[in-house]
């Protein structure tokens, strides 16, 4: 009798501890969301800014980006191991190797002739390196997936296997998306010469107010995540802060699509 009141306490105080982490969890720091929205605006403004300079190149924003990638990396804010860092490293690796071979050179500013009729030739040339990126992102992808699939079922214990799969999916990538920021340049170059000028404002509204969106989900990945992540460590909270920029790179190659649609 007194080994069953011990498992109903026991049992009665367990759902007490959960009930009260999650009610504590429900809230991040103040210090750790302050940090987390000043690296975000602060990365941000820093791409931007390289990729707007006259002398700015392909190359100049990859170097920003290797930096975002640094910090994530150091701080890891997700599970897994060195393996699984390694796996998100190759993956951005390959992506800013494909996206730098695809931007090679100067892309077209513009692809209108005479003020009025759009070059198909100077058309094709600005849409090329897009769809080069496309095809070796999608392959990366692939490539990333059956990786860290054959890595989880290496393993000798299989624990928390959706989950482990999952982050270092997301890992992955984020990662293989980092360097279509290295787009912007040539989007920022290309869209004086929009002949739909509000077609051009409203894609990159529309990019700009996304990227927003996905900032936020941040504060919701570190809140719901309580039991994994709320744990005060500021550093933590800003690699999980960095997720929707490096994200925010396929928006930025959408974006240029989008330019070149409107154009």
């Amino acid at each position: 009798m007194s080994d069953e009141t011990h498992i109903c306490n026991k049992q009665v105080q367990n759902d007490a501890t959960s009930c009260t982490s999650t009610q504590k969890q429900a809230h991040i720091p103040h210090t750790n969301f302050l940090a987390m929205i000043a690296s975000q605006i602060f990365v941000v403004i820093l791409i931007a800014g390289a990729s707007a300079l006259p002398i700015a190149t392909a190359k100049i924003t990859l170097v920003v980006c290797a930096l975002i990638l640094l910090t994530f990396l150091t701080f890891w804010p997700l599970h897994g191991n060195v393996i699984d860092r390694a796996i998100a490293l190759l993956s951005c690796i390959a992506s800013a190797w494909c996206a730098t071979l695809a931007l090679k050179g100067w892309l077209p500013q513009s692809v209108i002739i005479d003020n009025e009729t759009v070059s198909m030739s100077k058309f094709i040339a600005a849409i090329r390196p897009y769809e080069r990126w496309a095809v070796s992102f999608a392959l990366i992808l692939v490539a990333a997936t059956f990786i860290t699939f054959l890595r989880q079922m290496l393993r000798e214990n299989r624990t928390n296997l959706v989950r482990n799969l999952s982050h270092t999916l997301t890992a992955s990538i984020a990662c293989a998306a980092l360097p279509g920021w290295m787009f912007l340049p040539s989007i920022i170059r290309f869209m004086p010469s929009l002949r739909n000028t509000d077609g051009g404002i409203f894609v990159a509204a529309l990019c700009i107010l996304m990227v927003i969106l996905l900032s936020g989900l941040s504060y919701l990945w570190v809140r719901n995540n309580c039991k994994n992540y709320y744990e005060n460590n500021v550093t933590r909270d800003v690699a999980i802060s960095l997720l929707p920029i490096m994200f925010s790179g396929m928006l930025i190659y959408i974006a240029g699509l989008g330019m070149l649609v409107v154009a």
